[in-house]
Parts: C-alpha cells; structure tokens; sequence
C-alpha cells in the first residue's frame, strides 16, 4: 500500500531579512535608492555605537556638544530661509497695498519752540480746564504758535502730572508737561491744527489753559 507523503510535505523557511545586508531589488528606483540608504545609515550606526561607547567620558561629551552645535546651526539656517521667504511675501504684499491705497496726505509736525515774539500778535486764551485726576479735554484749533500753560499743586512728594497733546485723529503728537514740581509752567508749540490734551495726575489740583497767538 502507497504511503501517503502529505504530512512529509514542509514549506521552505523565509529566510529573514538582514539590515546589515543589501536586499533584492523591488523594481523602484526610488524605493531602492531609500533602502540603500537606509542601509548604509544603519551600518555606520552600528559601527559608530560600539565605538562612542569605548571613548572616554570627556570625548563623549565634546561629541555631544559639537552635535547641538550642529543641529542648532541647521535649525537657525532653516529659520533665516523661511523668514527671508515670508519677508518677502509681506513686502510684495505691502508693496500692492501702498500701490492701490491713494496717496495719504503728509504727517502733521508739532515741534516745540521757545517762547516766540512776534511784532502785532498777543496770546489769546482758546481753552481753560482745571481738576484733581486724570482727564481727556475737549478739541480746540490753534493756528502755528500756541502754547499749554498749567499750575500744579502736588499733595505730598511722590506726585506728579503729564499732559499729552493728541491730534484730533487720535495720534499722539508730543507732551507738554511731564513734572512732580508745583506751580506754574508753559510749553510752546509751533503746529496749526485741531488737538485735544490728556491729563495723567497721581493726585493734586491742577489748572490748564491753551493759549493761541493771535
């Protein structure tokens, strides 16, 4: 009687892939291209490891530090690229804003003078404000020399008062006083147009007049 040779039958080990070793080629250039390097970067690896190790411990962290050095040099240079391309775009951008945007008018200037006399012209009071903290005034028009006088009564040492001169737009132009010494006082402004103050005092009385010259 025949005997039957089913359970002889074994399947053929498959053999298992070594990485120290090339592999068969998969038909892709690109994908062998990976693998090799894959391979080739595993192989220094395993070279590299069992060498580091055998250094003593001062050259192991010079090699360390070297490698932050490295790597903080790459992600700086990778950083200084994406700025450069992102400055770039916002200029482009900026450069289309500005060139469909009309042209805006010139900066109104306000510069502070000493106090000038000018021959058939006296100082004329526009505005008057007098209190004990902080305040925004009311919009006044002076023409091109004007001036804030102020009188201060501080309540004890340590207060102070400033005044700030605001275009009627909201910009701020400059500062008229900025002091913790009481009594009287004046600023004078060369700058035509339409302003509004605004008082910071940490306590005291305080008066405040705006006088055009006329």
């Amino acid at each position: 009687m025949a005997t039957s040779t089913r359970g002889q039958i074994r399947k053929a080990p498959v053999p298992k892939g070594n990485p120290w070793v090339a592999q068969a080629s998969t038909g892709s250039a690109l994908v062998d291209s990976i693998a090799k390097v894959e391979q080739r970067a595993l192989a220094s690896w395993h070279e590299f490891v069992p060498w580091f190790t055998s250094q003593p411990d001062h050259l192991r962290l010079a090699f360390v530090a070297v490698g932050l050095v490295v790597l903080i040099s790459v992600v700086n240079l990778s950083a200084a690229g994406f700025g450069r391309v992102g400055t770039a775009h916002v200029a482009d951008t900026t450069q289309t804003a500005a060139a469909a945007a009309p042209a805006s008018p010139a900066a109104r200037v306000l510069s502070s003078e000493p106090a000038p006399t000018i021959p058939g012209k006296t100082w004329v009071a526009t505005q008057l404000w007098q209190g004990a903290g902080n305040r925004a005034t009311e919009q006044f028009t002076v023409g091109s020399h004007w001036r804030v006088d102020w009188l201060y009564n501080p309540p004890a040492a340590g207060a102070f008062i400033q005044v700030f001169i605001y275009s009627a737009d909201g910009s701020l132009m400059n500062i008229a006083a900025n002091t913790a010494v009481g009594g009287p006082d004046s600023t004078f402004w060369a700058g035509p147009g339409t302003y509004f103050l605004k008082v910071n005092s940490s306590g005291g009385d305080w008066k405040l007049d705006v006088q055009d010259l006329r």
